[in-house]
């Protein structure tokens, strides 16, 4: 049965701020030149948010590099760098470290991304389980027609497409640095390894361009990547899988599109939090950039780049 696609929209609930003394450290906190490091996650919204801060405050310079995930939280750490952006929490050794240098931090969620699953637009596999993903990364399943679905239209389809040695899945993954990789071995392959087949990709648009180029390839993409700067607005030469979770249970949920809107209501499965960490702890530009990202204008481009606001209310719209 074809369940209906519910979309949701998300616009802010603009609230006005007022800061006191705000005034008396604006100089400080919007002006000067300061480095920060990304994960290679967020890249695309970071680009976006630092344009705009600089647009707003025509004296600060913010220099952005990009690294992933684990290797921003090292050079963290070792206080390489003073603000990091990054699509995961610090874990618990990372943080017996910084306990054991006696660091004092600061956090603050930034957005809400999801993990999504692609494909090459001329596959006909649209569908797939949390199982089906679970087999494909760890290589139980080799070949696409391994996958049956209650869709007997999608199985008959890829029973046709997938012949020789274009049934072969050929499978993408980011490179191991990358909390994406920890993520979907953690949340999909519960543990498992992943196959040795599987080919690593060092950045996402090597990941894209890999997908777009290989009818029988599948591949992982945050939404982040995906988003084409434009709300409710993603990159159309690749094809996002719609999700079912089957829980520990046996439990199925419905199948879930890969949207904003389900990564807000958390129909969509696998989503996460992204993180701004700072051991800055006067004023300074840091904290300017900080009160930027998690305020209004930060959290209106958040939205604009399909993720979801974390520090600002939403509202949906429901289409039926």
């Amino acid at each position: 049965m074809k369940l209906p696609l519910i979309h949701i929209f998300l616009s802010l609930i603009f609230i006005q701020f007022c800061g006191c003394d705000f005034d008396e450290i604006k100089s400080v906190s919007t002006s000067g030149e300061m480095s920060i490091v990304v994960d290679e996650n967020v890249e695309p919204l970071m680009k976006a948010e630092i344009a705009e801060f600089e647009r707003l405050n025509k004296e600060a310079k913010i220099l952005m590099n990009s690294v992933p995930t684990k290797n921003a939280i090292v050079d963290f750490i070792n206080r390489d760098t003073k603000l990091i952006v990054v699509s995961r929490n610090l874990n618990e050794e990372e943080r017996g470290i910084v306990e054991k240098n006696k660091m004092e931090i600061t956090e603050h969620p930034l957005a809400i991304d999801g993990i999504g699953f692609i494909v090459n637009n001329d596959n006909p596999i649209k569908r797939v389980t949390s199982v089906d993903l679970k087999n494909i990364f760890s290589g139980e399943y080799k070949y696409w027609t391994d996958i049956k679905v209650q869709d007997e239209e999608q199985n008959q389809k890829a029973k046709s497409f997938f012949k020789g040695d274009l049934n072969k899945i050929k499978i993408f993954i980011q490179r191991k640095n990358s909390a994406t990789y920890e993520y979907i071995q953690d949340s999909i392959l519960r543990n498992l390894d992943y196959t040795n087949a599987a080919v690593m990709c060092s950045t996402s648009v090597q990941m894209l361009n890999s997908i777009r180029e290989n009818e029988n390839a599948i591949g992982i993409i945050t939404m982040n990547w995906l988003s084409l700067g434009k709300q409710d607005t993603t990159d159309t030469t690749v094809s996002s899988l719609r999700i079912s979770k089957i829980d520990e249970s046996g439990f199925q949920e419905d199948f879930a599109e890969f949207h904003q809107g389900l990564l807000y209501n958390a129909k969509y499965p696998y989503r996460r939090t992204i993180y701004i960490l700072s051991s800055d702890p006067g004023i300074s530009l840091a904290t300017g950039l900080i009160n930027f990202l998690i305020k209004t204008d930060g959290q209106k481009i958040v939205l604009k780049n399909s993720l979801v606001p974390v520090s600002q209310p939403v509202r949906t719209i429901q289409l039926n």
